[in-house]
């Protein structure tokens, strides 16, 4: 419901998409802290189970780290991260999207439906933001506490950056953040722990902050119509 109202807002009403985005999150934390007062602290009595891959689970190094004790959700990321990378760049609905991306007004003027083609790719992300919301609660921590995602979610657009908005990318990005939250832990016998907690937020910034530079933008693949309203015929 989240996704549909932020497409709303920006898709048809053409409200400032960073503006509505950042409301919607405000609101949403607020809103889940207020359902989720009964669930504080309880924890789920069925937790997702976890597998192991006979054999890929001793590749040095990326055996442990991708098959050994991994919930179903990690797998089910893994498979969509490639499904998506093959609908973007192998198939007619990806050159469509990417198109609405890129140039709106190109993709309306060979038939494309740029409202439509929007409205299904906010909808599509709001869900699979969902989904990796419900991660943290169902698997990471087989419970529910008012703020446990920590801001994780605004690693995300540094790490989409990062991969240079490309799935299979986003892949190796998604584990080098993991990797920093992984060292946080491990390395509180040598560092503060404030110092270590620090570490995927201050490189989520200076991925941000490079992003920022001139020109950096259009060289990381970011879509040439990011963040800007599309008004039919104008030029």
């Amino acid at each position: 419901m989240a996704a549909l109202l932020h497409a709303f807002l920006t898709v048809t009403l053409r409200a400032n998409q960073y503006v509505s985005g950042l409301a919607l999150t405000m609101f949403g934390t607020g809103l889940a802290g207020l359902l989720g007062r009964g669930w504080e602290g309880i924890p789920l009595r069925q937790p997702l189970p976890s597998f192991t891959v006979p054999g890929l689970s001793q590749i040095p190094l990326l055996g442990p780290m991708l098959f050994q004790d991994q919930s179903v959700l990690t797998y089910v990321g893994l498979f969509l991260a490639v499904v998506l990378w093959i609908i973007l760049y192998r198939t007619r609905w990806g050159i469509s999207l990417r198109s609405v991306g890129e140039s709106p007004a190109t993709a309306d003027a060979l038939g494309v439906n740029v409202f439509l083609v929007r409205y299904l790719a906010v909808i599509f992300g709001g869900m699979l933001a969902g989904v990796a919301g419900g991660y943290l609660s169902v698997e990471y921590r087989p419970s529910w506490t008012e703020g446990m995602t920590g801001g994780m979610g605004w690693i995300v657009i540094a790490l989409t950056i990062f991969a240079a908005w490309d799935p299979l990318q986003a892949i190796w990005g998604a584990l080098f953040f993991g990797a920093l939250y992984h060292l946080s832990y491990r390395l509180q016998a040598w560092l503060p722990p404030e110092l270590l907690k620090l570490m995927p937020y201050a490189f989520a910034i200076l991925v941000l902050a490079l992003v920022g530079l001139r020109g950096a933008q259009r060289r990381r693949g970011a879509p040439g119509a990011l963040g800007l309203p599309y008004i039919r015929g104008e030029r």
